[in-house]
């Protein structure tokens, strides 16, 4: 082992991601949400979530709702929830989408103790999440 990386090699400041069948940048087709046949999930990011395991970061692409909206930017899975839902990789990598503000803004809320990780399928989560959209018109 060289110098550099004997000095250096211990400061990465992210730690590396866990070891997962998910990558950043794979598109998956999943078990899609009534009357969405097109959904496709782009992983985002994978960590781990401590007591939670590991956390699957994605977007939603392919779908339509609320006022025309077609993408949901952000949602954070357990892993399980994640595996349940998908049915085929599509695409092994690729580029991943600007998630940065919804990460930030759940990052923020999971340290306070205030957010959490979707432990449902992807299609119900994406109902809960449009049902509010639609509830809040």
């Amino acid at each position: 082992m060289g110098l550099l990386s004997l000095l250096f090699g211990g400061c990465s400041k992210q730690p590396a991601p866990p070891a997962s069948k998910f990558q950043a940048g794979q598109v998956w087709v999943f078990t899609p949400p009534t009357n969405q046949p097109n959904a496709r999930l782009t992983v985002l990011r994978v960590e781990s979530g401590g007591k939670l395991g590991t956390i699957v970061h994605i977007a939603i692409s392919g779908v339509s709702y609320g006022d025309g909206q077609t993408r949901i930017q952000h949602l954070p899975f357990a892993e399980a929830a994640v595996e349940r839902s998908v049915t085929t990789l599509e695409r092994e990598s690729g580029p991943v989408p600007d998630f940065a503000d919804g990460y930030r803004q759940w990052r923020q809320a999971f340290d306070a103790g205030k957010g959490g990780i979707f432990s449902i399928t992807v299609a119900e989560a994406f109902d809960a999440v449009t049902g509010i959209v639609r509830d809040h018109k």
